[in-house]
């Protein structure tokens, strides 16, 4: 593959990933609407499990809060890792997919500001923050990041938020300290004033925003369409083939009753000389199997059973003999004299001969009562 066609096929799976995930995200938005309200609030009673971790002297403290209830666990420092964690939670009963991992960080990592936002532009809200930072403050938005949470109650539908900053570098050093990177944790957190971890910048929001059934109805989704898919594409080959065995029969009937009259031959035995007959693809296929390289055909005739051929050949007399040989031919013989031909440079040639299998079935039709 070039290398220039590298960034084209990435860009074009984003796309497709970005068009998946909206169409998820719309037919679990349309599910909600149409479930029963019983039903909703029982689905999503199902919280996604958390857990937040922390260092401590010499180990790492991991609290998990999932639907199984909390648990809780140290690990050596020197022991720790994502592997680690990730074996933890699978004795927990739960996968690290479905878990939201928030490692809690010292709060003077972060720089913090205050802000005024109206309700009606939570919508924006991520778009007016990068304008924010662009325009108030010196950070560049490649080195940082950043989030918002509130703060304290509404008030006439502007919610007081605190906008929380952390450098890139920064955050990556406080999570090697815990043995971890960026791509191994869900959110940033920090310990409230009673010690509780709080998420304050989450990396991954969309994961979040759907609870653990919505990841099984998409691929329960899934899954029906595609076995829906296949079995309409089974159906509509049997029913095409059902449809193209009855054009067929219809066909051969209408040529029994238009035959029937002119040869005397009853229907049914009619049609068991017209499928006892050899097809004209066996007769082509046998001809150019028995017949010499160095000829070729410019005529052919199939009718009644009788074969004509004409063409040139460098031995066109021996061609009477090879087609006698062949169990599909008999009676073969030539309709004129041979006669050389100056442009070919080979001989012009005329013969005729039987279907074997044309001459049977001609022969039980007419015994046929």
């Amino acid at each position: 593959m070039p290398v220039a066609d590298l960034p084209a096929r990435a860009g074009g799976l984003h796309v497709l990933t970005a068009w998946g995930r909206g169409f998820a995200q719309w037919w679990l938005s349309g599910l909600r609407d149409a479930a029963p309200a019983r039903w909703r609030e029982w689905a999503e009673g199902e919280a996604r499990p958390q857990v937040t971790l922390w260092r401590d002297g010499d180990s790492v403290t991991c609290r998990l809060v999932s639907a199984t209830g909390p648990a809780e666990i140290r690990i050596p420092f020197s022991h720790f890792n994502a592997a680690a964690l990730e074996q933890w939670l699978t004795e927990q009963g739960v996968t690290r997919e479905a878990t939201t991992v928030a490692p809690v960080i010292s709060r003077e990592l972060f720089f913090l500001r205050e802000l005024s936002v109206p309700r009606a532009a939570f919508g924006a809200l991520p778009k007016i923050l990068d304008q924010d930072i662009s325009r108030r403050t010196p950070f560049q938005l490649s080195d940082i990041w950043h989030a918002a949470t509130a703060m304290g109650q509404e008030s006439d539908g502007v919610v007081p938020m605190c906008h929380w900053i952390i450098r890139r570098d920064r955050a990556e050093a406080a999570l090697s300290e815990l043995g971890l990177a960026s791509r191994d944790v869900d959110c940033l957190a920090v310990a409230d004033a009673g010690g509780e971890a709080v998420p304050v910048i989450i990396f991954r929001a969309a994961s979040d925003e759907d609870p653990a059934w919505a990841l099984r109805a998409v691929r329960l989704l899934a899954a029906a369409a595609l076995g829906a898919v296949l079995l309409g594409l089974v159906v509509f080959e049997w029913r095409q083939a059902s449809v193209a065995a009855a054009l067929e029969t219809a066909v051969v009937e209408a040529r029994l009753s238009a035959q029937s009259g002119r040869d005397g031959l009853d229907p049914a035995a009619r049609l068991f000389a017209m499928k006892a007959d050899t097809g004209i693809l066996a007769v082509w296929d046998e001809l150019s199997r028995i017949l010499p390289d160095h000829t070729f055909l410019t005529e052919t005739r199939i009718a009644d059973g009788t074969v004509t051929l004409s063409g040139f050949s460098a031995d066109a007399a021996r061609l009477v003999r090879i087609i006698d040989q062949s169990p599909l031919f008999s009676g073969a013989t030539l309709t004129s004299a041979i006669t050389p031909d100056a442009n070919e440079r080979k001989d012009r040639f005329s013969i005729v001969f039987k279907l074997r299998g044309a001459r049977a079935a001609t022969a039980r039709s007419r015994a046929a009562p």
